[in-house]
């Protein structure tokens, strides 16, 4: 009798145990549940979890956005063109000398030929000025040349559109550049990128701020690639002061004239895993989903993103590495189970 009052208390004994321990919440039901909504699993966090995470959101609000891509570039100094084109006049001045020495004795050579017919003038002579006549006619064509060569030259590293500027004699965006009223600009694209065809001026800012860019036009793509990117290059003209010779700068080139709806959420509301990004929505209060988004456009404010969200939802722009880790856990089995 008293050994069955013994086991009777035992046994008592460990089911208040087994019901305390069941009945002692686990840190994980204030987190998450299995919740579908819609057929998709949510994360659930109270009113407290929340505030402890930090967690916020953002309605959001269409817009008409221009795509663009982002290159990099450096403004230029004239100063080796300026040196360059020296060299040209003074060349072309050269031939220019050149050329009348050349053209007066032509004349000569005609002159006494004639006389020569009529036995006015000797053979020795007229030989002699044929000669003269030769000698101003190779002096001539090796100046010609050697404009030609200093110009061609210049072509390849600077393109032809900068250098017929430097070269007329007309008013031309050139003599901005001279006055140090505009500044040439250097921008490279990713190797395999090449600007629309359709671009003719560009948004430039030399701390990378795209809310205070100013306007560059373009001048001509280069003809050599750069050597470490292999990427195209292209010359543009800004006549904003702010920009000086030296300074590196971020360009911002539209992809397309027409216009896209969508929105521009901030970068920390974007995660990926497994190089698919997605973003946490906001369903009611407690509850959250994620979405896959495809094609997110980096821009300088986060990521743009068309047709893929709307006005109704509720994004999660603080938080969302937190939400994926509980997702992650509410995926895992629990061990007790079977």
């Amino acid at each position: 009798m008293k050994h069955f009052i013994t086991t009777c208390l035992l046994a008592l004994i460990a089911l208040y145990g087994i019901n305390i321990k069941a009945s002692e919440p686990d840190d994980d039901d204030d987190v998450e549940t299995s919740h579908l909504i819609n057929g998709q699993v949510a994360i659930f966090l109270d009113d407290d979890i929340q505030k402890n995470a930090g967690i916020e959101t953002l309605t959001l609000k269409e817009i008409q956005y221009h795509p663009e891509s982002i290159a990099y570039g450096k403004a230029l100094s004239i100063l080796p063109l300026l040196s360059t084109l020296n060299q040209y006049f003074s060349a072309s001045a050269q031939q220019a000398g050149a050329k009348a020495r050349f053209t007066q004795a032509k004349r000569n050579n005609s002159r006494l030929r004639t006389l020569h017919k009529d036995a006015a003038v000797s053979t020795r002579k007229l030989q002699n000025q044929q000669s003269q006549w030769q000698s101003d006619q190779a002096i001539y064509k090796e100046m010609a040349y050697q404009s030609q060569l200093i110009i061609n030259t210049s072509k390849l590293e600077w393109g032809e559109t900068l250098i017929n500027w430097a070269i007329d004699k007309q008013v031309s965006p050139f003599g901005l550049l001279m006055k140090g009223q505009a500044t040439l600009l250097k921008m490279t694209l990713p190797a395999g990128n090449q600007l629309p065809a359709e671009v003719s001026t560009i948004n430039i800012s030399p701390t990378g701020n795209r809310s205070v860019a100013s306007i560059a036009s373009l001048v001509s793509v280069l003809p050599q690639v750069d050597s470490f990117s292999q990427g195209l290059q292209y010359l543009f003209i800004t006549t904003t002061p702010e920009i000086k010779a030296g300074m590196n700068f971020t360009a911002w080139i539209p992809q397309q004239k027409q216009a896209q709806p969508g929105f521009i959420i901030p970068e920390s509301s974007l995660a990926w895993h497994l190089g698919v990004a997605f973003v946490f929505i906001q369903v009611d209060e407690e509850h959250f989903i994620h979405r896959n988004i495809s094609h997110p456009i980096k821009v300088a404010e986060g990521y743009f993103i068309s047709g893929q969200l709307s006005t109704q939802d509720e994004l999660v722009v603080t938080g969302t590495q937190m939400l994926l880790s509980h997702e992650f856990k509410s995926q895992i089995p629990d061990e007790d189970d079977d």
